[in-house]
């Protein structure tokens, strides 16, 4: 029987995944879940109880036996008082007590975090930026995420608000994000966003088809010019956003997750020369800086909430 068990879920805004995990690493149970429609807090509070209780329970494990309850969580929070503040992918724009809220029902500690911190941890802990003490990670999927580990630690800002890389500005006029602000690099150059241009740029019917962020990939390479030139553009915003957040921190790693670059290696060469053509020189020349893929793909943020379970006085300010 293990010793110390341990549960972590990553809530998405369109799957959930469900992690049991003891004290030695080993995977006792995983699920993957779709996120509920128009989930309410208290609806997701529900799920969450419902879904770790029959995974310890397949487990052979009584509620009883969990060290910690770990959630990472596309959103914006304050990690000191365990609040969402605003998750749009969820449809949640008022202040959430989550913490407090799942506390009622677990007498183990129960862990909050934004799901890229908790990527940047997972990748510095077991990924690909094992060994540096600065690190950045960003996500470039429906959305773009960031999180910064600098000094040895994850840095959340004054708030619990930093690292929203998705969010910084400006990149072309006249979008607005799903933050609610206009012209973020998100609303320009995530997948979301070149799957949008492509839309309007083109007749879904005359493709033959529904049009993602793939078919616009695939028919740059095989030459179309308005699909090159849809790339090129969120290729451009990347790299310029990229380099800025290198010059402005100078961290020794960058890790690039998420589906628009997953076994994109061409793309990720691309981001890598540009950043490091972009970037102020010293910082990619003298000091250097690793340009990286994600190692951890989708577990990351798993991993991440449990090392910070497992160590949670080396994270503390």
């Amino acid at each position: 029987m293990p010793d110390q068990v341990y549960c972590v879920f990553d809530i998405g805004g369109t799957k959930i995944l469900l992690y049991l995990i003891d004290g030695a690493k080993r995977v006792l149970h995983k699920e993957r879940f779709p996120t509920p429609a128009q989930c309410t807090p208290e609806q997701m509070i529900e799920f969450i109880n419902r879904s770790a209780a029959a995974s310890l329970a397949r487990a052979g494990l009584p509620s009883t036996d969990l060290a910690g309850l770990g959630i990472c969580i596309a959103a914006l929070l304050d990690y000191e008082k365990g609040v969402v503040h605003q998750s749009p992918n969820l449809g949640w724009y008022a202040a959430v007590p989550l913490r407090e809220m799942l506390q009622q029902s677990w007498n183990c500690p129960v862990y909050l975090d934004n799901d890229a911190n908790a990527a940047v941890l997972g990748e510095v802990a077991y990924g690909a930026a094992r060994g540096h003490r600065n690190a950045i990670y960003i996500t470039i999927s429906t959305g773009i995420g960031g999180g910064l580990y600098l000094d040895g630690k994850v840095f959340r800002g004054s708030g619990g608000f930093a690292g929203e890389v998705g969010h910084i500005k400006p990149f072309g006029q006249g979008r607005r994000c799903g933050c609610g602000g206009m012209d973020c690099l998100e609303a320009w150059a995530s997948g979301g966003a070149i799957a949008r241009m492509a839309k309007e740029l083109c007749d879904e019917k005359e493709q033959g088809g529904t049009i993602t962020t793939a078919w616009v990939f695939d028919q740059a390479q095989g030459g179309n010019p308005l699909a090159r030139s849809i790339i090129e553009q969120a290729l451009q915003n990347i790299s310029t956003g990229l380099a800025n957040l290198v010059t402005l921190l100078n961290p020794s790693c960058l890790v690039i997750g998420g589906g628009v670059v997953a076994s994109r290696e061409d793309f990720l060469e691309q981001i890598r020369a540009r950043v490091y053509e972009l970037a102020v020189a010293p910082a990619v020349h003298i000091s250097t800086v690793e340009i990286k893929a994600a190692q951890l793909g989708s577990e990351a943020g798993i991993w991440g909430l449990y090392y910070l379970m497992r160590c949670p006085d080396e994270q503390r300010a």
